[in-house]
């Protein structure tokens, strides 16, 4: 890539993380999870002292500890925060600064995948305004933070894996990214794939690569776990959906499948009488093409699939990130739009800019006015949602 696109990707994450953080001006959040971990973690601990109610999610693990169950990268990431501002605005300061951040990488990542300025401007403008990206990273509860901090490594995973990079450097950043959200993790194969077809190289060769880059981070994640736990295999999570409704098959099951399909394709907002707003989001999810009707287009990039491998390896990416979430018992909630969708956020955008630009191998100049009136209608309905649940608390 030229100096020209790596300058324009620095200018496009520092635009959008200040648009962030200035959207995100005098709000905070009572689930600082992750703010809290961090203040211990500056303190020589890996657990917190003190359980307060409303932190339901907190689970003992020994005397007078108690640990957060999700893996640690915002914590990590609100480290330098925490020594000068309260834990919790630290942990969505983090959060604003890496979502925003991440669509100057992601207009990186799509320059490599083969798209032409116009379209990766228009899929960086998409991913950070127009997805439940732009609502989750400036809300930055402990949920949302970690779609943040995963989406700003996942975006550079796929930036390195799209141009061909080393293997090893696109499994670390995958590594990285799943010490937010593992789900992600499940993505490496289609990575060293992409990765293999845009390098050259063979493909066992990129795979064994692409793990061995992960591999650390899953070695910290299990030494994490047996520090919380006391075993290698993470009982947090299963712990925690212990007794609940919504996981009466366990933490994963084929018969989640149905409910995930709902959320994704068909979940309605509420229509609330005698008020402006009377379209509401409401807090159990809403379906992802009403979130963002400019994914619609991922379906017509799907023809792409047999002719070219780095579209196929790239659906192959969303297939595998978003794996795991299918067969999970809940769709997300609290949220707003299906917030598992940032998991595949950046093969999804890229394929997205696939359906309406790449004609049987060839992209166009720029982008259709259809698509573009739709990417403006995917960042009205995400400008709308966050100044209504933020601003205005109509959530239903």
């Amino acid at each position: 890539m030229s100096v020209s696109d790596r300058m324009a990707a620095i200018w496009i994450g520092a635009i959008a993380a200040g648009i962030y953080l200035a959207a995100g001006i005098g709000l905070t959040t009572d689930y600082d999870y992750f703010g809290r971990l961090a203040a211990a973690v500056l303190d020589g601990r890996w657990w917190l002292d003190e359980a307060p109610t409303w932190l339901n999610e907190l689970l003992s693990c020994g005397g007078g500890r108690f640990c957060v169950v999700y893996p640690p990268l915002p914590a990590i990431m609100a480290l330098p925060l925490v020594p000068f501002l309260p834990t919790a605005s630290a942990q969505v300061i983090a959060s604003r600064v890496a979502g925003g951040a991440s669509g100057g990488i992601l207009y990186y990542a799509l320059r490599g995948y083969g798209a032409p300025r116009l379209y990766a401007l228009a899929g960086a403008i998409l991913s950070t305004f127009g997805t439940t990206l732009f609502f989750s990273s400036v809300d930055g509860r402990a949920w949302y933070a970690a779609h943040a901090a995963s989406m700003l490594f996942l975006a550079a995973s796929f930036a390195i894996a799209a141009r061909g990079g080393a293997p090893t450097l696109v499994g670390a950043l995958l590594g990285i990214s799943a010490l937010a959200r593992l789900p992600v993790a499940v993505a490496a194969p289609a990575l060293a794939l992409l990765t293999a077809r845009r390098s050259g190289t063979p493909y066992r060769a990129a795979l064994v690569r692409v793990v061995a880059g992960g591999l650390p981070f899953a070695l910290l994640y299990v030494g994490y776990s047996v520090l919380r736990w006391g075993t290698p295999f993470d009982s947090g999570y299963a712990r925690l959906t212990e007794g609940d409704f919504f996981f009466q098959q366990g933490l994963f099951s084929p018969i989640y499948l149905v409910r995930q399909l709902y959320a994704i394709f068909l979940e309605p907002p509420d229509f609330v009488e005698g008020t402006p707003f009377f379209l509401r989001p409401r807090f159990v999810g809403m379906s992802l093409f009403l979130t963002t009707p400019a994914f619609l287009w991922v379906f017509i990039a799907l023809r792409e699939v047999r002719r070219d491998v780095v579209v196929g390896a790239t659906a192959l990416a969303a297939l595998l990130a978003l794996l795991p979430d299918l067969f999970h018992g809940t769709v997300g909630f609290q949220q707003f739009g299906y917030r598992f969708s940032i998991d595949a956020q950046p093969f999804l955008v890229a394929l997205a800019l696939t359906g309406d630009g790449l004609v049987r191998g060839v992209w166009r100049r720029r982008p259709t006015i259809l698509f573009l009136a739709v990417i403006l209608l995917s960042v009205l309905v995400n400008v709308y949602a966050t100044i209504a649940i933020t601003r205005f608390d109509y959530w239903q």
